[in-house]
């Protein structure tokens, strides 16, 4: 027996992405980003002498759609309808009126005797629904004969006032091979939509789904951009689900320490602008009570749809003896990405989001400095750190504030940097061990297996540095032997008539076996016959600075190794290595740090960058007396 046609939506799903759209369900579908784990140590406590972390959770890994935008008007986008599968002369809309701005229903499973789902009661029926959502339940998890002993289960919603009223199993599809519970997901919640078009100064920049149509979206554009430029037609976008403290943390149960207001553990919310006063009380205080989520202002309603936006941060206040390890599941983000400022006078949480350490430069670089005071949308610097915009690192429970002085404020192309394992004494650092070179390639092999050698004339590369080959294309090769050009079929044509295909050496790879012009690129085999020019790259000179800046090195087993970047017409001319380190048996990570950050209690030290982890955050606090709520840009570090 098959189940009925309502249950078609995949082969649909895959219609739609012909046309541009992409919807996804879960983790099964296409994600731009690959989901991860997190997990985030809280040091023991007391209710008398709490200990304190940042933590951020990213976005959450759960992409609802993906297609191309069709027109902007004001602050709403519309996209393309569809011709629908079952009947082409009909244009199918991409979204499910009010599902993208609802406050999500909650309901839970329970089991018969007999392994299958006796009924599904309704939690919470959530708000702002037009139409009913759909309802998904997980695979059972036993069984080994379809619809005999194993069939997931399938039920529908009814819906009354825009709240879910009921959930009714389909007749027949109870389901069967269920050893526990299933997990019961109900369409809805808050989204957001976000840019993801490559090589745009937008990509990564989102705003909240204050409601939507079949076909069009209203975003919360409160910072008045100009959306236009934003998402101008044609640009990729995707729509994200955002966290709230029950789906992030858990409903009815998490794994804090619950209790009451007086011993719980806390997850402290910066409040909104206009509620902040500059003191301790510029903070929510949330904790679970063993049921559900409260605020400690006494209200008894229930707090888990709490929401949490994508660039914001958190503060977790253990109060319990013994010290415990979270882990927060979402999407690492490989893109570049944008922050939220607040406005003059006003503080606010902000998040690293790439899933990797981050310096505090690479979070507020170079392009979003100012010290002009009528630059209202940018980070205000100076020398003086009460007139300068503040940054706030909270290390073992201690508050730490950074400013920028303005130093090398005015680069206009970042200098990167790739360094290799450590070849001197004991692992350390030696100048034979950085690269910033470029090149271009006139030759690439195709092998099966083994390496690709490229051919590069007096390259000066060294095996073991990480090289990043760009441009890379040419005609498409079988796996035979000697391989031959094929189409897109995979069907053999004559030499010169293969499919042109973009080259599997485009990307990261180590060097090694290296002569004067040629080098292979380690493990990688070919896809295709090189055709055209290609370039090579470890790193870039940079432009616009005014100072030298200074090289920092992470990672790579080692410790302790540094130098200088000097400087000539604004580019980076040489580099000394002023302490070589020690241990680095891998290839650290080596970034330029431009230098201009300070901290309170360093005297006049001009570099004090402070290194940001993965899951952690920073508290901004805006001292420019013109300053206004702004997205500012931010660049992955992993992709320098």
């Amino acid at each position: 027996m098959c189940p009925p046609f309502r249950y078609l939506p995949g082969i649909l799903k895959f219609i739609l992405c012909l046309f541009g759209f992409t919807f996804l369900c879960g983790q099964s579908g296409e994600l731009s980003n690959p989901v991860g784990a997190l997990s985030v140590s809280l040091p023991a406590g007391s209710p008398e002498s709490p200990t304190y972390k940042i933590v951020s959770p990213g976005i959450k890994g759960n992409v609802v759609f993906r297609g191309q935008v069709k027109q902007v008007i004001g602050d709403t986008i519309i996209f393309h309808r569809v011709p629908d599968l079952l009947d082409p002369s009909i244009l199918a809309w991409p979204f499910k009126a009010g599902i993208l701005a609802s406050k999500k229903a909650r309901a839970q499973a329970f089991l018969d005797s007999n392994q299958s789902i006796d009924r599904i009661e309704l939690i919470d029926g959530g708000q702002g629904y037009s139409i009913a959502p759909e309802v998904s339940i997980s695979l059972p998890s036993e069984g080994n004969q379809s619809w005999v002993n194993y069939q997931p289960a399938f039920a529908s919603s009814s819906i009354n006032a825009g709240s879910v009223t009921a959930i009714t199993i389909d007749n027949n599809y109870s389901g069967k091979g269920y050893t526990s519970p299933p997990r019961v997901e109900i369409e809805g919640g808050m989204h957001f939509l976000r840019s993801i078009e490559n090589d745009s100064a937008t990509q990564g920049k989102f705003f909240r789904i204050l409601s939507n149509t079949g076909d069009t979206l209203s975003l919360d554009n409160s910072i008045g951009s100009n959306l236009s430029t934003d998402f101008p037609i044609g640009s990729k976008v995707e729509i994200v689900e955002s966290w709230t403290l029950g789906s992030l943390f858990g409903y009815s149960s998490t794994s804090f320490h619950e209790g009451n207001s007086t011993d719980a553990d806390y997850i402290y919310l910066i409040k909104p602008p206009g509620e902040q006063n500059g003191t301790i009380y510029d903070y929510h205080a949330y904790y679970h009570d063993g049921t559900m989520w409260r605020d400690t202002n006494g209200s008894s309603a229930d707090a888990s749809q709490t929401l949490i936006y994508p660039d914001e941060s958190f503060i977790v206040s253990r109060r319990s003896t013994n010290p415990i390890e979270i882990t927060l599941n979402g999407l690492v983000i490989t893109r570049d990405s944008f922050m939220q400022i607040p406005a003059s006078g006003s503080r606010s949480l902000i998040n690293n989001p790439f899933g990797v350490d981050a310096m505090l430069s690479d979070l507020i670089p170079s392009v979003n400095l100012t010290d002009d005071t009528n630059d209202s949308a940018k980070w205000l610097v100076s020398a003086d750190q009460e007139v300068a915009d503040n940054v706030g690192v909270l290390i073992d429970g201690v508050w730490t504030t950074y400013w920028h002085d303005g130093t090398n404020m005015g680069i206009t192309e970042q200098a990167t940097l790739t360094a290799r394992m450590g070849t001197g004494v004991a692992g350390s650092i030696t100048p034979q061990d950085l690269s910033m070179s470029s090149g271009q390639i006139t030759a690439m092999t195709n092998p099966n297996s083994g390496n690709i050698v490229v051919s590069s004339l007096n390259h000066s590369l060294r095996r073991g540095f990480v090289v990043h080959i760009s441009g890379a294309f040419g005609r498409k090769t079988n796996n035979g032997n000697p391989k031959q050009q094929v189409d897109e079929d995979g069907t053999i044509v004559p030499s010169g008539q293969g499919l042109m295909i973009y080259s599997a050496a485009n990307g990261f790879f180590e060097v090694a076996n290296v002569t004067p012009n040629t080098f292979e690129l380690l493990g990688k085999s070919g896809n295709c016959d090189f055709n055209g020019a290609a370039t090579w790259k470890t790193g870039s000179s940079g432009a616009g600075y005014t100072s030298h800046a200074y090289v920092v090195f992470l990672g790579g087993g080692g410790q302790g190794a540094a130098g200088i970047a000097h400087m000539s017409g604004g580019s980076v001319s040489s580099i000394t290595i002023t302490s070589p380190g020690y241990g680095y048996s891998t290839a650290p990570k080596a970034f330029i740090n431009s230098g201009g950050w300070r901290r309170i209690g360093a005297g006049n030290s001009p570099f004090n960058n402070a290194l940001v982890p993965a899951g952690s955050g920073l508290l901004l606090k805006r001292n420019h007396p013109t300053g206004s709520v702004a997205l500012l840009s931010v660049s992955n570090p992993s992709k320098q």
